[in-house]
């Protein structure tokens, strides 16, 4: 776990730029409230052509998944719900590329919605959070006493040597 928080501060000290950290953050999301198929394939070909911070990517991702046992039933409730207009279940039942990526079944096309629905503002927001990181806390923590010292000593010069 600490070095879950070590890496993740190493992403958020290093010089990527807050898009490709906004952008991970808001596609690992998308990705983690998919079930596993097709559809998630396809997106992770896709994070693999764009420039983000694949290991944030995979860290959300992998924390997603875990919070999504909690909330899928409640999502394909709700799915449920809403989905039960004839058009959409016609849609989606005659139609072989939505069948292919599985979004005839109630919690794939819950997820796929939420998903879409999250993934500009939170790539957005996590943007804005990592700039406003960068610009108040890892400025006041690298003015520390504590902090100029450790930069100063032999052994940070080779930890930044190794890395």
């Amino acid at each position: 776990m600490l070095t879950l928080l070590a890496k993740m501060l190493k992403v958020l000290n290093s010089q990527a730029s807050p898009w490709q950290i906004g952008w991970a953050i808001a596609l690992g999301l998308f990705v983690g409230i998919l079930p596993f198929g097709l559809l998630t394939l396809l997106i992770v070909f896709i994070v693999c052509l764009l420039t983000i911070n694949l290991s944030t990517f995979i860290v959300v991702w992998g924390l997603t998944e875990g919070l999504m046992l909690l909330f899928a039933d409640p999502l394909e409730r709700l799915t449920w719900q809403y989905a039960q207009h004839d058009s959409l279940l016609t849609l989606l039942a005659h139609n072989e590329t939505l069948q292919l990526f599985h979004l005839h079944h109630t919690l794939t096309l819950g997820a796929f919605v939420l998903g879409a629905i999250l993934l500009v503002p939170l790539a957005w927001l996590s943007k804005l959070l990592v700039q406003q990181y960068r610009a108040r806390i890892m400025t006041s923590i690298e003015k520390w006493k504590i902090m100029q010292m450790l930069k100063a000593s032999k052994l940070f010069a080779l930890y930044e040597k190794l890395n």
